[in-house]
């Protein structure tokens, strides 16, 4: 084999490498501490895909995970959000509404933090009148650290 194509082939091979393990560690900052796909993560990337900032959504998922972006991109674009998925309605149209009052906020919140998310479920079908798809759907996704 000619000397020529000895030297391509291996700046073939160091570039491959290089690549490969870009796209295999990806670009994590050692010092940052990951929090992982908390409760208020979640709500906060809910609250993003819900207002619009779906690049915002993406950066607080990374932020949270380490992913790299594509698979936040990924994770993002089939994120479930209240209000955006099939029968179900939106929360933030019930509270303004006035089906939901600021107590009844604070007793569904009260009730997710105490662990009995079928109670908290039946509370807001209840003051709001919706399904139990919808109940359910809004309780999965309910942001406590809100004090209402």
């Amino acid at each position: 084999m000619p000397p020529l194509v000895k030297l391509v082939l291996i700046v073939v091979i160091v570039i491959a490498a290089v690549v490969i393990w870009g796209r295999v560690m990806g670009r994590r900052d050692p010092d940052r501490e990951i929090v992982g796909l908390t409760d208020a993560v979640r709500a906060k990337v809910s609250r993003e895909i819900s207002a619009g900032h779906k690049i915002n959504a993406i950066k607080i998922y990374r932020e949270a995970t380490g992913a790299p972006l594509a698979d936040a991109k990924r994770a993002v674009d089939h994120w479930f959000v209240p209000g955006q998925g099939p029968g179900v309605r939106d929360a933030a149209a019930s509270y303004t509404a006035g089906r939901l009052t600021d107590e009844g906020r604070a007793r569904i919140s009260e009730l997710i933090l105490a662990g009995r998310r079928e109670d908290a479920m039946a509370l807001y079908a209840e003051a709001t009148g919706a399904g139990s798809a919808e109940a359910q759907a809004i309780i999965r996704t309910w942001d406590t650290s809100q004090h209402y």
